[in-house]
């Protein structure tokens, strides 16, 4: 706009609509005091907050009537774009800023006891539940902001010693009440921490005690992974646990020994085994199973042993050792019944 004064309410810049696209749209009553918040500051940085109370009135002169109206009407394009489209239908044919302004709050705003009602249950029910300290945190800080907006204290025109000293006594019980708020709501495993904060003397500051506890927080981050790791490691320990039946040393089970079903070729008893009775040689993933039984005062022995190779497995057919016995019997009998046919 030409011929206005930048420092003037009635100056607007092209920019000056981008700054309310951030705002969230006024709902109802649920989110009004925020909503008008956020709109009394946007409105303040613009020089145009004045136009919703009131305070800047049309001027006479026909120029700068022209600029107020381009002004008001601004004002309510960015009123209308930051409602929802219920609101918007009731209030879009109003032609002042101001008195759109007034209807809204005449509409939404709650009565000053509810609204600390409201607020104080929400601040003994408030807990943490599983979130982080920052979070919880800031929940509690958008309550206590909001409850101390609605307080209203005379102010004081003449500071003497007793004054300064009952305010900050009354600042340090405010602060007290919302240590005690804030600890009441973290979880129960913080319980150690809030003893320790409680039995300081004097008691922590508010951002004192937040503090304390997100670095217990982050102190427990750490040591938890470093106890999933811990028990990863315990639970492999625990799966190679196991002691051999062949050779007596741990770490595996008899079906797996080396001196069972072989040697591996890079050993070094791999070619001392290759020249011995009864030796093994592995090949690839080969498996090997043998079982001696041997007959008391006899001579000789009986193998039965499996191999496989090339991935395919092949079991030899097991004898028992009545079989056995039965077998051995046989044999005298057979070498004396030649000898009769031979004479």
């Amino acid at each position: 706009m030409t011929g206005i004064d930048p420092s003037s309410h009635l100056y607007l810049h092209p920019s000056d609509a981008t700054a309310f696209a951030n705002i969230e749209k006024l709902q109802g009553s649920t989110n009004f005091r925020s909503w008008k918040r956020s709109m009394e500051i946007s409105l303040a940085s613009k020089r145009k907050l004045g136009f919703v109370t009131g305070a800047y009135k049309k001027d006479t002169d026909p120029v700068k009537a022209e600029h107020w109206e381009t002004c008001n009407n601004t004002v309510i394009s960015w009123i209308i774009g930051t409602v929802s489209d219920n609101i918007k239908k009731s209030i879009m044919f109003m032609t002042n800023s101001s008195l759109m302004w007034k209807q809204l709050d005449q509409r939404f705003s709650l009565t000053n006891g509810s609204r600390k009602y409201k607020l104080n249950r929400d601040l003994y029910e408030t807990k943490q539940m599983s979130k982080s300290i920052s979070d919880y945190y800031t929940v509690m800080r958008g309550l206590w902001e909001e409850l101390e907006s609605l307080n209203d204290f005379p102010p004081i025109t003449t500071m003497t010693t007793e004054i300064n000293a009952f305010v900050q006594a009354l600042n340090q019980q405010q602060e007290e009440q919302k240590l005690f708020q804030f600890l009441n709501g973290v979880d129960d495993h913080y319980s150690p921490q809030r003893s320790q904060l409680l039995m300081m003397s004097p008691l922590p500051s508010l951002e004192t005690a937040c503090s304390y506890l997100q670095q217990e927080e982050s102190q427990r981050d750490i040591l938890s992974h470093i106890k999933e790791e811990g028990e990863t490691l315990a639970m492999y320990s625990k799966g190679n646990d196991s002691t051999c039946t062949a050779c007596g040393k741990p770490g595996h089970t008899g079906d797996k020994c080396w001196s069972v079903v072989g040697y591996p070729s890079w050993h070094a008893r791999s070619k001392q085994n290759t020249t011995g009775k009864g030796a093994y040689k592995g090949k690839g993933k080969s498996q090997y199973s043998a079982q001696q039984k041997w007959n008391k005062g006899k001579q000789g022995s009986v193998k039965i042993a499996a191999n496989a190779q090339g991935g395919e497995s092949c079991e030899a057919p097991v004898i028992s050792h009545q079989q056995i016995e039965h077998l051995l019997r046989m044999l005298p009998m057979s070498s004396k019944s030649s000898k009769t046919a031979g004479s």
